[in-house]
This record gives C-alpha cells, sequence and structure tokens, in this order.
C-alpha cells in the first residue's frame, strides 16, 4: 500500500470535497495541511501532516473513517476526529504519521 503525502491533497486545499456519507453524500470543504515536523534518524516513512476541514454546523460527522472524493486523484478513505466547532462551522481534523 502506497501512504498518501500531503502534496496530493495539496489541489484540494479550497476545494469542497465530496464524503460518501449515509444516507446521502455531504461536502466539507479542506480549508488547509499543516506539516509536523519529521522524527528525524529515518524513523518516519513520509512528512507527518494534518488535514483540517470545515463543514456548515448542520453537516455532524462521527470520528471515524469515511471515503472522500474529489473528483480526481481519490477516493481515499480518511479517518476524521471533530475538534470543537466555532460559532457558524464545524471543524475536523485528520492526522497522517
Amino acid at each position: 500500500m502506497r501512504l498518501l503525502g500531503p502534496e496530493e491533497f495539496q489541489p484540494w486545499v479550497g476545494r469542497k470535497v465530496r464524503v460518501n456519507t449515509v444516507p446521502e453524500p455531504t461536502e466539507v470543504t479542506l480549508d488547509r495541511i499543516e506539516l509536523s515536523p519529521r522524527l528525524g534518524a529515518g524513523l518516519d516513512f513520509r512528512q507527518p501532516f494534518s488535514l483540517f476541514f470545515s463543514s456548515p454546523l448542520k453537516v455532524y460527522l462521527l470520528d471515524m473513517g469515511y471515503e472522500f472524493d474529489c473528483g480526481r486523484g481519490g477516493p481515499h478513505t480518511i479517518v476524521i476526529s471533530q475538534l470543537p466547532p466555532l460559532p457558524n462551522m464545524r471543524i475536523y481534523q485528520a492526522s497522517f504519521n
């Protein structure tokens, strides 16, 4: 299995991404990619990074894996966790170590 890197998600930044949910798909926006420090001494296989998505408050996704697709370079199963919501939107994070 090939590990995805942050460069694969760069074209998605600022775009709506389709999430395969039940009973019907929904969309979230990939707001940013945040790089984390490398572990050094060859202990990591890729640059660690996190993806941050936002959605309207009415879109509520559980902390679990979903199939994400922006029309190219996917779909990818991505595990997300919800962060504390802002007054007008929900924020989700996916971490890749």
